[in-house]
């Protein structure tokens, strides 16, 4: 599976090759020792370069994300498609989050594969929180596709100001808001080990 390029040498926005349900698909190379003070160095984060699907946030429009179908969906049916040689090294990361439902104090959650924050894709706005650091590459990242379309994107980050809603970036990159239960665009993203080798372009 992996050959080629060592990921610590893949350059942030490059993209690299990852095999999911046995198809090479295109991820983006989004920082290497991501979230470093939680992981420790050597773990590098990639981002689908496309969106998977689309689909809700949560289905009893809770916005919880350690409990929402989103992040179930990731952990499981999705990281089931991964090679098993990626899912051998992928682990766990540890990620900045709001727990939400009303609880709006940042803290840490601890997963294989998650979704960005809105923070990470380099947005702000009063009514969602600060989670991490925003990627040297959120400008390529701010506007996700799928079959060849813009699609609206989730992000991992709870609206503060209500339990119902949570934060996506529209087609035109602009962040924005939606009930829990509306379906949009899948982004997965994830960390490896910066020693795997990986297919790239």
């Amino acid at each position: 599976l992996f050959a080629g390029t060592l990921l610590s040498a893949a350059t942030p926005g490059s993209i690299v090759k990852l095999k999911e349900n046995g198809k090479l698909v295109e991820f983006y190379v989004g920082v290497h020792s991501y979230e470093s003070s939680l992981n420790g160095a050597g773990r590098t984060l990639v981002v689908r370069k496309d969106c998977y699907d689309t689909r809700q946030w949560h289905s009893s429009n809770v916005n919880a994300y350690a409990s929402s179908a989103i992040d179930s969906w990731l952990n499981g049916t999705y990281k089931n498609l991964l090679d098993a040689d990626i899912r051998g090294v992928i682990g766990t990361t540890k990620i900045k989050y709001t727990p939400g439902n009303g609880n709006n104090t940042v803290g840490t959650l601890e997963r294989a594969i998650f979704l960005l924050s809105a923070t990470e894709l380099n947005r702000s706005a009063s009514w969602f929180n600060v989670e991490g650091t925003a990627l040297e590459i959120a400008s390529s990242l701010q506007i996700a596709y799928m079959n060849g379309s813009a699609v609206v994107q989730w992000t991992r980050s709870p609206d503060t100001l209500g339990t119902d809603i949570a934060v996506y970036l529209s087609t035109d990159g602009d962040v924005s808001n939606g009930l829990c239960t509306r379906a949009s665009g899948s982004r997965p993203a994830f960390t490896l080990p910066s020693t795997v080798e990986v297919l790239n372009d």
